[in-house]
């Protein structure tokens, strides 16, 4: 029975061992909590009333531009640190604060899906309110591009486990682009010079558009004439609802233009508003150009949000962003 006993006790102590292994070698973590768009800042009262804690809550809260109202980068939620429980740990964007005087260093790290799953944390450290105001300062936009790109990717990721297999096999052949398309994206027009996808909702509606023309030399990616170009574009194909309307772009508000290149390829990004001619409709759309080279080209990808009753239209635009950044020019 000792021996039985010993052995019994062997292969049970194994059995726990190769399942602690186990569980570390999956690194289970839990699904994000939160809403999109939402962050949460792991912040004491007392410095969350001085001013390194308010600039550190006004670069959150500051305005995507773009919109036809204003709303913050992020809806902002503050918890003091005994407040944080394991559940908040699981938000989706988290910031926390640490300040004692103690701290070796004023620094800010970056962690990606530190208690969760896909989420993206910072962790500043400042040994006084004086040193988190400056890290804050210096640091803001690499803060906030690290959050709008953890919101990009998780719908990209979206995007990708829920395809219109279809409607990315059309793009690929007749436009030579590779387009992660979602299944709740239809065809509502389709010819030789312009693709026209939606969805209509209980909200109103969110659209995607792709065209392409020519490249002629360096003034093919400037503003006026890209402009120009997608307003002829638009009249063309996208007609409205009454008689003789059709969607351009809203030229009385600032249209925000941005240079920047993707996957090695030359890419200008426009956001602006849109309205659709002799009628009462509008929203914001955002645009992505792309430099074809070998194609002497540029092939455009853009989409736009129609929400007339609901304000917030921050997070739909996101959704828009991030299906144009996987467009990939084959």
């Amino acid at each position: 029975m000792t021996t039985q006993f010993k052995q019994y006790s062997l292969l049970l102590l194994i059995a726990l061992l190769l399942s602690s292994c186990k569980d570390k070698a999956s690194g289970f973590k839990p699904n994000v909590a939160g809403k999109a768009g939402e962050l949460l800042i792991v912040m004491d009262d007392k410095i969350k009333k001085s001013e390194g804690g308010k600039v550190l809550q006004r670069a959150m809260i500051q305005t995507y531009l773009g919109l036809p109202q204003e709303e913050p980068h992020f809806d902002m939620l503050v918890t003091p640190h005994r407040g944080f429980s394991s559940h908040m740990k699981t938000f989706r964007n988290l910031i926390v604060t640490e300040i004692s005087p103690k701290a070796k260093s004023d620094t800010i790290r970056y962690f990606k899906d530190l208690w969760a799953k896909p989420q993206s944390a910072i962790r500043i450290i400042a040994k006084d309110t004086i040193g988190l105001r400056k890290l804050v300062e210096q640091h803001e936009l690499r803060i906030l591009s690290f959050f709008n790109r953890a919101e990009r990717e998780r719908n990209m990721a979206y995007y990708k486990a829920t395809p219109n297999a279809e409607m990315i096999e059309a793009a690929k052949q007749q436009w030579k682009i590779n387009l992660t398309i979602p299944a709740n994206l239809k065809k509502r027009k389709s010819n030789e010079n312009f693709t026209w996808l939606g969805e209509d909702t209980d909200w109103g509606s969110q659209g995607v558009m792709i065209y392409e023309y020519p490249y002629i030399g360096e003034g093919t990616f400037s503003k006026e004439y890209m402009l120009n170009k997608r307003d002829s574009m638009l009249h063309k194909n996208v007609p409205g609802p009454s008689q003789g309307s059709f969607m351009t772009t809203e030229h009385n508000y600032p249209i925000i233009y941005k240079e920047t290149k993707l996957n090695d390829i030359k890419v200008v990004e426009m956001r602006g508003l849109w309205k659709v001619q002799n009628d009462m409709m509008g929203g914001p759309f955002i645009m992505q150009a792309r430099h074809d080279v070998e194609n002497n080209r540029v092939i455009v990808t853009e989409g736009y949000v129609y929400s007339p009753e609901n304000p917030d239209k921050r997070d739909k635009i996101r959704q828009l962003e991030a299906l144009m950044y996987t467009c990939k020019v084959l």
